[in-house]
């Protein structure tokens, strides 16, 4: 037994460091793209400039881990920084403070490390989520967790696992529950231990072919006030989306564009140098065009 766990834990260690991932988060829009992040320490993130004015700032992080504040304000401005403690980093940007925020949860000691992670459509009714494992110290279950905004999940299922292992294991899981409305999915995997401990996979993004087709899914306030418009839209590919405002008389008073990932995007609109009055709002992305009607009071 003792041999066993021993060459468990070298193995662990050996996938530990050769497996460092970089995730690259994009800086737009007022959003972080992707904005929750599962990793594990040693893993780096990188943060890269699209548009705006922004920062990537640390708000609420581990006991030991560095604290970090970098401006995000000019074509080309990277930032990176590596993880070097487990729990959870809170981070948004300081001059954006209510609009921007992004989370990391860090894993420590790997007890599973994950191979390949996929989620495929099944007659359009149902996701058939799969995952491997490469090795597996005391692991209990796999928690499969689901969520429609790629930030709140929660558990739709269980699967048990082999416990220890230090070969290839495959695991299988439908869901056929999620919303048939919803085009955007995200999916994530908890290793759950035997001591209670709990390993979070990558987040995988599922395309529900059956969803409804539509860009723009909220504006909200609507009516508009203080100036501000928060928005969320699909992205089938990422891309520019076209944004123009029109008046009562159909005359354009704003134009601009917006960065979008594939997925679920959220956008910000500032129109304080619009007078009170109804407007007309044309999106446009990767071939889909839809209006929409807006108060601005």
């Amino acid at each position: 037994m003792k041999k066993i766990l021993l060459s468990l834990l070298a193995a662990i260690l050996f996938f530990t460091c050769a497996n460092a991932t970089t995730y690259t988060v994009t800086v737009s829009d007022y959003q972080f793209s992707p904005s929750t992040v599962n990793a594990v320490v040693g893993d780096i993130i990188k943060w890269v400039y699209v548009n705006g004015f922004h920062t990537t700032t640390s708000r609420t992080i581990p006991a030991g881990a560095a604290t970090w504040n970098a401006p995000m304000q000019s074509a080309g401005a990277t930032y990176s920084y590596q993880l070097t403690t487990s729990g959870t980093y809170n981070y948004w940007c300081s001059i954006h403070t209510t609009e921007m925020e992004g989370t990391i949860n860090v894993t420590g000691s790997l007890a599973v490390n994950f191979g390949t992670f996929s989620i495929a459509p099944i007659s359009g009714s149902s996701a058939l989520i799969s995952w491997q494992t490469f090795t597996e110290t005391n692991t209990a279950y796999y928690s499969v967790r689901r969520s429609y905004d790629g930030n709140n999940f929660s558990e739709i299922g269980k699967v048990n696992a082999a416990g220890n292992s230090l070969t290839t294991e495959n695991y299988h899981y439908t869901d056929a529950t999620f919303d048939r409305s919803d085009k955007y999915i995200y999916y994530e995997i908890a290793a759950i231990n035997k001591d209670g401990s709990m390993q979070l996979s990558a987040i995988k993004l599922f395309q529900n072919t059956g969803g409804v087709t539509r860009l723009v899914t909220s504006l909200s306030p609507n009516p508009v006030t203080g100036g501000h418009l928060m928005l969320q839209f699909n992205a089938d590919a990422p891309g520019e989306m076209q944004v123009e405002i029109f008046d009562a008389g159909g005359k354009a008073v704003l134009s601009t564009q917006m960065s979008a990932v594939q997925g679920i995007n959220n956008g910000h609109l500032m129109m304080m140098d619009l007078v009170p009055g109804a407007y007309n709002i044309v999106f446009f992305l990767n071939g889909v065009k839809e209006t929409h009607n807006i108060l601005v009071q």
